[in-house]
């Protein structure tokens, strides 16, 4: 826990810029996400969102380690730090960080919930709106994302095993599960 809130506590103005005006809102909802940051993080008492702002510095690491460019919704992520008690008694601490992320899967549109930990570790991913095959929004797949680092692969047939016939989205979900891991840990990277 301590190094997790060093890492909260390193945002800063060199970071990101916290933005309080509606047009620097997600384009995921229009309102607070409450029902889906509860489907990601149920042990949650609550959840603080950050709206922040990617740097042209930031982009330039995400983008180099992507190997292609980040899409114009990213530039200003809204991030949601899941926030529990280890014990009645105990004062609240920020356990996760979760990001939404769309992602381009043969059937179109897939809205990709992502949950980080304080390690820059994936706890879980969670496959909200899209059109895809229904394969692709079961456990068994999305379990072999849960303990990934942004330095794992991400990539269909090495590291993520695709069902039969989805390999396209199911390579879509795990790119944007990837670029969702690398913002959060650039957006809270200890300086």
């Amino acid at each position: 826990m301590a190094k997790w809130k060093a890492l909260l506590t390193a945002i800063g103005i060199s970071t990101a810029i916290i933005f309080f005006t509606a047009g620097a809102s997600s384009s995921h909802d229009p309102v607070f996400p409450a029902e889906k940051l509860k489907t990601l993080f149920p042990l949650a008492l609550s959840f603080e969102q950050k709206n922040l702002y990617i740097s042209d510095e930031q982009r330039a690491m995400i983008e180099g380690q992507l190997k292609s460019r980040l899409p114009e919704e990213d530039l200003r992520p809204s991030i949601y730090l899941a926030i529990v008690k280890d014990h009645p008694d105990s004062p609240p601490q920020k356990a996760a960080a979760i990001i939404f992320i769309d992602a381009r899967g043969e059937g179109g549109k897939i809205e990709i919930g992502i949950v980080v930990s304080g390690r820059g570790k994936l706890i879980r991913v969670h496959v909200f709106e899209n059109k895809e095959p229904e394969k692709l929004s079961r456990s068994d797949f999305l379990r072999q994302f849960e303990g990934k680092k942004a330095s794992d692969m991400f990539q269909v047939g090495s590291d993520i095993q695709a069902p039969a016939g989805t390999e396209g989205s199911a390579q879509a979900i795990a790119s944007g599960a990837r670029r969702g891991l690398l913002i959060i840990e650039e957006l809270f990277r200890k300086r």
